[in-house]
């Protein structure tokens, strides 16, 4: 469990769900699968968070994983959620895009294990006009909700991928990036990419803006220098 003066951080499952301070309570970054609301409830407990105090859910992009227990989040607290358009069809109907392919045949093998008892569906998540519909980069949404930082638009593992970097070069990339799954050899890289290139350049993005520290959902913080490391190692290869 990481705490600092900024923010929280709770582990449900395989994701790290972080909490920014923002105006009046607290700005959430993903959910966990659909099964984990419950351990979700009694981890915010342990680190002083009420659920009242959650004011908006910040989704990185749609996936089970990131957007599983939204509906039931939102529900229950009433929170804003904030989203990426391309996301809508697949929150709605509560399925992930179908287009991003394995990094590498391990990947392709640990995950055709996975998908023998795992369903990557979710309960659907329909927005409302209180929520905050993204085109792109924001660089004056969080400020206003009381966060110094900015949104950025980070594809290449989904195409509704969005990202934030705070001022003080904290980045929280979602599945852009990763520290997971080492037996793979990603890398850095996500288990799933609908294009390689299309990732580094939103890695050269997030280090353009400031991102020194990389908070991903998936695996330990690492250094902003490992991007460009990896992408040095696997852009020709």
């Amino acid at each position: 469990m990481i705490k600092t003066n900024e923010f929280q951080s709770i582990k449900l499952s395989f994701t790290n769900c972080y909490f920014l301070r923002c105006n009046e309570g607290y700005l959430l970054i993903d959910t966990s699968y659909p099964k984990d609301y419950e351990k979700f409830e009694k981890k915010i407990e342990k680190i002083d968070i009420k659920l009242s105090d959650i004011r908006y859910l910040f989704l990185t992009h749609h996936h089970d994983d990131h957007a599983g227990f939204a509906a039931k989040l939102v529900e229950e607290t009433g929170a804003k959620i904030i989203v990426h358009k391309n996301a809508l069809p697949y929150l709605q109907q509560g399925i992930p895009e179908e287009d991003s392919q394995p990094i590498n045949k391990r990947v392709k093998f640990t995950f055709k294990l996975f998908e023998g008892f795992h369903d990557f569906g979710f309960p659907p998540v329909i927005l409302s006009e209180n929520d905050i519909i993204l085109n792109g980069d924001n660089h004056e949404l969080l400020k206003k909700l009381g966060i110094d930082g900015s949104i950025l638009y980070t594809p290449g593992h989904t195409s509704d991928h969005l990202a934030i970097v705070l001022a003080n070069g904290n980045a929280f990339v979602g599945d852009v990036a990763m520290n997971f799954l080492k037996f793979t050899g990603i890398k850095r890289r996500p288990i799933f990419v609908q294009d390689i290139n299309t990732v580094f350049e939103s890695w050269q993005k997030l280090i353009d803006h400031g991102a020194k520290s990389i908070y991903p959902a998936h695996g330990k913080p690492f250094d902003a220098k490992d991007l460009m490391i990896s992408k040095e190692k696997f852009a020709n290869s």
